[in-house]
């Protein structure tokens, strides 16, 4: 193979190439033995017969078309591989030579590689970035999310207020036609939740033990029972019973029962060790992200569409794995959301395409300040996942022997390269 041009502009290369007439007659002597073989004729059996006895009964085109293909594919490869091209997509604008026996054949195509970033200031970036404080406030706000979800209700004798949970009798008829989704003896309805829409809320809170009561609503247009949104209703309910929600009281056993700890003081300074964790990662993870921000707006790169297109594609597939997690296909998800896969791969489009960038730019970083990741970076980065069957040096070893180490190599360089960015940068509170 024979390069006769290779020329850039912009994001494209343009090749010129040439095979030899050696390496094409390689090639059809491989095409006919390719094609050959579900070959009849009379007189011979499948796939048993000459060169020229295919080509008397069937011709040239066959042979030469495969074999011409062949070769210049092996060509382009070639190129590739010493042209050291970052190849993104298929070549296009394929024009192929005439072929001639015993001559070289030559084709040109262009084909598209990754942009170039022309990195500007990446080094002592100057950002700004507020930690959040976990104050005595947000402790116990937090430990009362906790006493919420080990919550009970107990009956009481008052009339019944927001959050209550209340026991009732209801009818009801929506557009003055009886709704039996609706109509049911025991039904339990915590207060505020809006369950019947917020009115009927509305109607009930202050309502007593045995007090019955018949009343029109209008539902919101957005109610979440599409069935009814935007209807009248008429209720008659009666209430059976009220009961008042009754937070558990924060001792050494409801410690023990959350949490673990042997005390309550114990408990409360975990919960507090847990948010001051929290609001540094979440810290030191806003802080990358107004890195990758500032070092985006400081460089010049194009981003061809199709990146963007794939990069849509893997965060459609990270979306879908989130929803199977909660127990939906992503057609049930974009069913209930009146939504399509098209509308939702539009609201990817500004992510990806921010995405694709900084991974462009952190690469282009990490080549220019030279960060290299060695096996010892990959055993420390798999040691912090704290997998318990990857806890030791053989278990690691084995592990990155079946793995596609590139992959992680690149995330680790990738990490690297944004510790260095912080390490550069001057943050300000």
């Amino acid at each position: 193979m024979k390069i006769l041009n290779s020329t850039k502009q912009g994001n494209v290369i343009f090749l010129e190439l040439e095979q030899p007439h050696e390496a094409i007659q390689s090639n059809l002597d491989k095409a006919f033995k390719k094609v050959v073989k579900d070959v009849r004729i009379p007189g011979f059996r499948k796939g048993k017969i000459t060169r020229s006895m295919y080509e008397k009964y069937f011709g040239t085109d066959t042979i030469v078309r495969e074999g011409i293909m062949d070769a210049v594919n092996a060509a382009y490869a070639e190129a590739v591989q010493l042209l050291d091209l970052r190849v993104i997509d298929f070549p296009r604008n394929i024009k192929i030579g005439e072929y001639k026996e015993n001559e070289a054949i030559q084709f040109s195509c262009e084909v598209d590689i990754l942009p170039e970033a022309k990195l500007g200031t990446y080094k002592g970036l100057e950002i700004t970035v507020t930690k959040d404080e976990v104050t005595d406030d947000a402790v116990n706000e937090q430990i009362n999310r906790l006493r919420d979800s080990y919550a009970t209700y107990e009956p009481v004798d008052r009339p019944a207020k927001a959050d209550d949970v209340v026991r009732a009798t209801i009818s009801a008829t929506v557009d003055g036609e009886p709704y039996a989704p609706w109509t049911r003896d025991g039904a339990g309805i915590r207060l505020g939740l809006g369950s019947f829409g917020p009115e009927f809320d509305e109607q009930v809170i202050g309502m007593t033990q045995s007090e019955s009561k018949t009343f029109s609503t209008v539902l919101p247009d957005d109610f979440s029972n599409k069935e009814t949104a935007g209807k009248s209703a008429e209720f008659s309910v009666t209430i059976d019973e009220v009961r008042e929600k009754r937070l558990p009281e924060i001792t050494d056993e409801f410690a023990a029962k959350v949490s673990g700890q042997s005390t309550a003081d114990e408990f409360v300074t975990q919960t507090r060790i847990k948010l001051e964790t929290q609001s540094t990662e979440k810290y030191d993870g806003e802080i990358r992200n107004a890195l990758i921000t500032a070092v985006i707006n400081a460089t010049e790169i194009e981003v061809q569409p199709v990146l963007v297109q794939r990069e849509v594609t893997q965060l459609v597939s990270e979306f879908e794995s989130n929803v199977k997690r909660i127990g939906y296909t992503l057609e049930q998800y974009l069913k209930t959301t009146d939504g399509s896969i098209e509308k939702l791969r539009e609201t990817y489009l500004e992510t990806a395409e921010q995405r694709v960038k900084a991974d462009l730019i952190l690469a282009a970083i990490a080549e220019q300040e030279k960060i290299e990741v060695s096996d010892d970076d990959l055993r420390a980065e798999i040691k912090d996942w704290n997998e318990p069957e990857l806890s030791t040096d053989s278990q690691i070893n084995g592990y990155l022997r079946h793995i596609d180490q590139e992959r992680l190599r690149y995330s680790v360089r990738r990490q690297k390269t944004l510790d260095f960015l912080v390490s550069q940068a001057v943050i300000k509170n």
